[in-house]
């Protein structure tokens, strides 16, 4: 049975392939760095990034969720497969660290890694 935090996680991850972020829940002034790369500086800025950015228009699928809890923090390990024009063109190994103390996603730490080879769906 998943936590409060790991259902608005969840919800995040959700999101990334849906393209529909209307039930992410971010504070005001959420963050998420990726690679070292902050790639969102509001809470609506990356609900829009969810909703219409090429970058994330291109993830078809997500897959193997793992979540685990450690206080207000929520860690997540999964695959996203992305491509163009219905074909997968590569899978990519994703950690990232949610802070979530208060209901809302407050940080996200994001560490993303191509995968070459034959990937199983």
């Amino acid at each position: 049975m998943s936590s409060s935090r790991q259902t608005i996680v969840r919800q995040y991850i959700d999101a990334l392939a849906s393209h529909d972020a209307k039930a992410v829940k971010f504070a005001p002034g959420a963050r998420r760095v990726e690679n070292g790369i902050t790639t969102g500086r509001s809470g609506p800025g990356l609900s829009k990034g969810l909703d219409s950015a090429f970058y994330y228009r291109a993830i078809q699928a997500v897959r193997d969720v793992e979540l685990t809890e450690s206080g207000e923090t929520v860690h997540a390990k999964f695959l996203i497969d992305a491509g163009l024009l219905g074909r997968r063109v590569v899978t990519v190994a994703v950690e990232e660290t949610f802070l979530v103390p208060d209901g809302t996603i407050h940080h996200i730490q994001a560490k993303l890694r191509l995968r070459f080879g034959r990937t199983p769906r």
